[in-house]
């Protein structure tokens, strides 16, 4: 007779947990349940939850989450090898998953961490994990088929994992794909990783179910529509914790902000984001090294830079027509990469955009932002700022940036590597803390 899962409820119900996650790009329906109490038994690592969660996982992310399983169901502090028996990692999980026998080389000297582990092999890292935990099971005979035959596609699984699946799937560690179907030799995603590692645990464990403290992300709402420039994201402290991984993800579930804190909030600025859809998840790291991840919070930034410069510069640059004509030729290149060294419309650094602008409206600027605030123009203090002033920026003696100052605390620059000829403003954020001072070209 086939073992029933036991089942954790948590004290979100189901529904209210399916309604926050509802437009998570990378966290289906059915694994919300699942994933929030591997979260809070600290079975979660960095590593996966920073990537895609429907993305197939590695056999290194796997290891992680294994030796999660194994720490929680011995209680054990286990030891830090000191090296990597393989020429090809040098993750502490993937030694301790060898050490313990729960993992294998892929021949004598490497590991091939970044090879996808298929769902069968899932199953025999769990049961090897749980052999090597000494909890109490029992493992099935390699003839006996008895679990896997209820699958059309049981025949595809192989001979070498024929006990372990038809163990996983007697204690109900891993499910088909569909009722009929298994799917062995279909690689895992992250999310049905993180599932199985949970049933395990929840199925084995001979203590208490202890519950950590989930992050609870309070700023920014579920499916908010942030139109400012900067805005704040903040979560519930948890209790022991030392400190928070701050993860945003695009629509395509890619991380696109990867922050690591001491405290409960951070400021984002549209240097980090451009406009779309994104999810916010928020570790934190407990003082026991374990980690514990909120429920992911959606929201869409549609801050528009251009809109922000106000009525304000309007009217200033309409009284002064070389202004109006260097800032309409700058923001003809909105939306153009930044090159280092780049002067040209092929692609400008900071220095070279406002060289190459003010050049097209008749001004000789010298190549870099220290010979400018060396040469160029007037210096005019914060207070005096005017549309068309040149803003430095840096924390020495000579600046390291410059953008164009447009009016009401925003500037159009060309930031840095990998970044767009784009609007900022300079009155939050980094640019608030750089700032230097101001040159006046056109008095």
């Amino acid at each position: 007779m086939k073992i029933v899962q036991k089942m954790i409820l948590s004290a979100i119900s189901l529904a209210a947990v399916l309604g926050t996650s509802a437009m998570a790009a990378d966290l289906s329906g059915w694994a919300v349940s699942g994933y929030q109490a591997a979260s809070e038994a600290g079975l979660v690592s960095y590593s996966v939850v920073s990537n895609n969660l429907k993305d197939s996982i590695t056999r290194e992310e796997f290891c992680e989450l294994a030796m999660n399983l194994y720490k929680k169901l011995t209680n054990e502090t286990v030891p830090v090898p000191a090296g990597s028996p393989f020429t090809d990692t040098d993750s502490v999980a993937v030694a301790q998953a060898y050490n313990y026998g729960i993992v294998q080389g892929t021949d004598d000297n490497t590991f091939t961490p970044d090879r996808l582990v298929t769902r069968e092999e899932m199953a025999k890292m769990l049961v090897s994990t749980l052999t090597a935990s000494e909890v109490v099971f029992n493992i099935a005979d390699g003839a006996d088929t008895s679990y896997v035959s209820e699958f059309t596609d049981g025949d595809e699984v192989s001979s070498w994992a024929m006990s372990a699946v038809n163990t996983a799937l007697n204690y109900g560690l891993i499910t088909g794909v569909t009722d009929t179907t298994l799917q062995p030799l279909d690689a895992t995603s992250r999310e049905q990783a993180i599932v199985s590692v949970n049933r395990s645990y929840s199925q084995f464990s001979t203590s208490s179910y202890s519950v950590a403290q989930m992050p609870e992300i309070i700023l920014p709402e579920n499916g908010a529509n942030i139109s400012t420039e900067s805005f704040e994201v903040k979560w519930s402290a948890t209790t022991d914790a030392v400190s928070y991984h701050v993860i945003i993800k695009d629509s395509s579930a890619k991380a696109v902000l990867l922050k690591d804190v001491d405290t409960n909030s951070i400021t984002v600025t549209s240097s980090a984001l451009s406009k779309g859809d994104y999810s916010i998840i928020v570790g934190a790291v407990l003082g026991d090294g374990s980690e514990v991840y909120s429920l992911p919070v959606d929201f869409t930034y549609s801050y528009t830079a251009a809109a922000a410069v106000s009525s304000q510069s309007s009217h200033y640059t309409l009284s002064n027509p070389v202004i109006q004509s260097v800032i309409d030729t700058a923001e003809s290149f909105l939306g153009l990469p930044y090159v280092w060294g780049g002067t040209t419309p092929a692609g400008f650094d900071c220095s070279g955009f406002v060289q190459y602008v003010y050049g097209q409206n008749g001004y000789s600027l010298t190549r870099t932002t220290y010979t400018q605030w060396d040469n160029d123009g007037t210096f005019v203090s914060k207070s005096e700022l005017q549309p068309g002033d040149l803003i430095y920026f840096g924390s020495g003696g000579s600046p390291t940036h410059v953008g164009l100052y447009v009016g009401d605390g925003m500037m159009i620059h060309s930031p840095s590597t990998g970044d767009v000829v784009k609007f900022s403003t300079i009155e939050s954020g980094y640019y608030s803390q750089t700032y230097m001072g101001a040159k006046r070209i056109v008095n």
